[in-house]
């Protein structure tokens, strides 16, 4: 069986080109990236352009409270340090959460802040006065975007320069 070659020379910190179809990342070599929501940085671990699917680990601040948030898709939350809860409910270490899609809400963080392992299923994007979606589309894109200009973004593949237009 043919081996992945793995970078770490600079920021390249993946594993490409063997036959096997496998990207390895060394998280703890990337640098975290601020994130669209105050109080949480990220390193962007994978992305799959063709179902818009990401996933990251993010950084919390202690005593964050974020902004009120809409997923557009699924976010399945694995905690690895800390914890995070809701008006109903507390998620802690070592535990699994999921965030439905279409869902708005505004979770606290531990006064220890946490780090997660987050795979999204589409974005999310602010929320007006009405609870409608607004403001920017934080997708798969933004985040390859975000990471790629604090240099940690070598072992992704960029986004496609032409865009597909449909009629």
């Amino acid at each position: 069986m043919e081996q992945a070659q793995i970078y770490r020379s600079g920021n390249n910190v993946g594993s490409f080109g063997d036959s096997s179809g496998r990207v390895v990342v060394h998280a703890d070599e990337l640098p975290w990236t601020d994130w669209a929501l105050p109080g949480l940085r990220f390193k962007l671990l994978s992305i799959n352009r063709r179902s818009g699917m990401f996933t990251v680990m993010m950084e919390i601040a202690p005593n964050v409270e974020t902004d009120l948030h809409h997923h557009f898709g699924d976010a399945h939350i694995f905690v690895t340090r800390g914890g995070y809860a809701y008006d109903h409910d507390r998620i802690g270490l070592g535990e699994h959460n999921v965030e439905i899609g279409s869902i708005a809400h505004k979770p606290f963080f531990d006064e220890d802040g946490g780090e997660v392992l987050v795979f999204f299923h589409g974005g999310i994007s602010g929320v007006d006065e009405d609870g409608k979606p607004t403001g920017d589309y934080v997708s798969a894109d933004w985040m390859y975007e975000a990471a790629n200009a604090n240099g940690a973004a070598s072992h992704l593949t960029p986004p496609p320069v032409e865009r597909p237009e449909f009629n």
